[in-house]
C-alpha cells in the first residue's frame, strides 16, 4: 500500500478512504484494466454481419484477453483470495465472465431472433462458446504449466474449431 500510496502521490490514508483493504484496491485496478482490455471484445460481434466471421473475431479477441499475463494474474490472486473474502470473489465474477456472458447472450438472442440460429437457452449456449474457444489454453497457462502466450496461429486454430462446434449445434438447419 505504501508503494502505491507513493506512486499515486497520495498518503496511505487517502488509499483507504477509499479501499478498504489492499484486496479491494488491487480488484479496483483489475476492473479498470479488465473494462479497458474489453473495450473492442464486444464490438467484434456487432461489427461483422457475418455470424462465423463475428463469432470468430470475438472468440480470438476473448481468448488474447484471457491469456494475457495481466489476467491470468488477476484471476490467480482472486482465486487466492476468495474463500476469505467471498465477496470479492462474487464482485470480480459479476463484474467480468458473468457480464461478458450475458452481453453475449444477448448476441445470439438478436441472432435467433434474425433467423441465423436456433438455441433454447442462450446463457448456457454463450458460456459453452466462451468456454470452447479457451478449450487447451487457457488452463494450462493458469496453472503455469505453460508460461508463454499460445502464438495467434494457435489461438486462431482452437477459435476455429470452437466456431465450427458451436455452430454445428446452434446454426440454422
Amino acid at each position: 500500500m505504501s508503494d502505491i500510496a507513493a506512486a499515486a502521490n497520495v498518503s496511505k490514508g487517502t488509499l483507504y478512504v477509499y479501499f478498504e483493504d489492499k484486496e479491494h484496491l488491487f480488484v479496483a485496478l483489475i476492473e479498470r484494466e479488465r473494462e479497458e482490455q474489453k473495450r473492442g471484445i464486444f464490438e467484434a460481434l456487432d461489427d461483422d454481419p457475418d455470424l462465423g466471421h463475428a463469432l470468430t473475431h470475438f472468440g480470438e479477441r476473448i481468448v488474447q484477453l484471457l491469456v494475457c499475463d495481466f489476467a491470468l494474474s488477476a484471476q490467480r490472486i482472486v482465486v487466492g483470495v476468495a474463500e476469505r473474502m467471498p465477496d470479492l470473489g462474487r464482485e470480480f465474477y459479476e463484474n467480468g465472465p458473468l457480464q461478458g456472458a450475458r452481453r453475449i447472450a444477448g448476441y445470439l438472442d438478436r441472432k435467433v431472433a434474425e433467423g441465423q440460429l436456433e438455441i433454447d437457452d442462450t446463457a448456457l449456449a454463450a458460456v459453452q462458446f466462451v468456454d470452447l474457444c479457451q478449450s487447451t489454453l487457457l488452463r494450462p497457462r493458469l496453472f503455469n504449466a505453460v508460461r508463454e502466450r499460445p502464438s495467434d496461429a494457435e489461438i486462431s486454430r482452437v477459435v476455429a474449431s470452437a466456431v465450427a462446434m458451436f455452430l454445428a449445434r446452434y446454426g440454422k438447419r
